[in-house]
């Protein structure tokens, strides 16, 4: 007897762990965007198991802006985030796998080698109240995510650094 609830905690322990690793994806695809103009501005919501980024870029693809600052909070799960380590020249990705609080998501959006590209920084809170953050790669929205979307009135073009392998840095063309 003795052997079989330690048995029956580590089969309930890991099938938890297994459903709650799965990423949710309860409104489809990144191209069922929910967003609307405001002025010059945007506003776009993006629900229950929409990926952050992809959503982005298919709204910059839809939309064709020049460039855009962007600013969020709401709540994401399943969120690589990413540290650049000068001295060692790349990127130390974390994936922080529960929902956790959107604090501030900052960023902009514009173009790379002719394709969209966004380049955020989060901050999420934890149900402990800790702080993590970093450069997001991804996330999946675990509740909803407003994001408030600015757009620029000239191009937002990108680079590969010279210095930095691994980093795309933004270009300026003078007039």
């Amino acid at each position: 007897m003795k052997m079989k609830a330690p048995f029956m905690l580590t089969a309930i322990t890991l099938a938890f762990l297994h459903l709650s690793a799965q990423p949710v994806n309860e409104t489809g695809p990144a191209a069922n965007l929910d967003y609307r103009k405001d002025g010059n501005n945007y506003l776009l919501v993006l629900k229950r198991g929409q990926p952050v980024i992809a959503s982005l870029i298919a709204f910059m693809e839809k939309e064709k802006l020049p460039g855009a600052s962007i600013a969020g909070i709401g709540a994401v799960q399943n969120t690589e985030v990413a540290y650049y380590d000068i001295e060692a020249k790349k990127y130390q990705y974390k994936t922080f796998g529960p929902s956790m609080e959107v604090l501030s998501l900052n960023g902009n959006m514009g173009y790379f080698e002719n394709k969209p590209i966004v380049h955020a920084h989060i901050c999420l809170a934890g149900p402990d109240y800790s702080v993590h953050g970093g450069h997001l790669k991804e996330a999946n929205v675990s509740l909803i995510l407003e994001i408030f979307i600015a757009p620029t009135a000239k191009p937002i073009t990108r680079e590969w650094n010279k210095e930095f392998p691994e980093l795309r840095t933004m270009t300026t063309v003078k007039e």
